[in-house]
């Protein structure tokens, strides 16, 4: 099997915004970061692309992965806006998987200021228990 070799940060900037890139383009090149686990830029392809199939591929990885960041991306990509239970979710997730800063971070998301504060103690719990 023939590996290809990811675009460089120029040659991303340019297929981008630059050349005059068809969407199927953005979409391969998007294939391509995201099987290489570059979901950052793969995001920035399939959202060139509008790519939805392919912006829900990164938002669910971000959420099993308690990666805060991307799945804010993400969802910032798709126009939409998470719901509490999202925030909730992503917190757990995170916490489990001992991503404290992204735990904290999705706890500060969620509106509803009584589910925030229950939810609180558990990524507290969690991160004590790996600290000692």
């Amino acid at each position: 099997m023939r590996q290809t070799k990811l675009p460089d940060y120029r040659l991303k900037q340019k297929i981008l915004f630059l050349d005059k890139t068809s969407d199927e383009s953005f979409v391969h090149y998007g294939d391509l970061c995201a099987q290489a686990g570059a979901y950052t830029d793969a995001l920035d392809f399939y959202t060139k692309a509008r790519h939805t199939e392919g912006m829900e591929k990164i938002r669910q990885f971000a959420m099993s992965n308690g990666d805060t960041f991307l799945f804010q991306q993400a969802t910032r990509a798709l126009g939409t806006q998470p719901s509490d239970a999202d925030w909730e979710q992503l917190a757990q997730k995170a916490a489990r998987l001992k991503k404290f800063l992204f735990a904290r971070q999705a706890l500060a998301k969620i509106t509803d200021a009584q589910l925030a504060g229950a939810l609180k103690p558990v990524v507290e719990e969690a991160q004590a228990k790996q600290d000692t």
